[in-house]
């Protein structure tokens, strides 16, 4: 039995497509070939850590959607609820999925 996921893109499969197409089919495709992160792309995901956590300050009470990438459903079930409990200001790293088209959305702020 397969457990392989549907391919999904993320802001780092975009930033490998600009760079080259078949990269990003590469990376689609065969990851297991691919080249470990060099010290400097670690370094570029830890300061995108340290952004979203900043991020996350300026919306107090906001809720994380914690749910990994390949758990999409669950993710989108779990904003829903967030989205449904009108006390929770902002919801981070929100899912949603329209038509086949999945997306997670960094900061999902509720207005009046």
């Amino acid at each position: 039995m397969s457990l392989e996921r549907e391919p999904y893109l993320s802001k780092s499969r975009y930033l490998a497509a600009l760079q080259c197409d078949r990269r990003l089919w590469l990376e689609v495709h065969t990851p297991d070939q691919a080249t470990p992160a060099g010290e400097g792309e670690l370094q570029l995901f830890r300061v995108g850590d340290e952004v979203g956590r900043a991020a996350h300050g300026l919306f107090p009470g906001g809720t994380l959607v914690g749910d990994e990438a390949g758990d999409h459903r669950a993710a989108v079930l779990r904003t829903y609820s967030l989205m449904c409990d009108s006390s929770v200001p902002a919801i981070f790293e929100a899912a949603f999925e329209y038509d086949g088209v999945r997306i997670r959305v960094d900061i999902l702020e509720r207005l009046r």
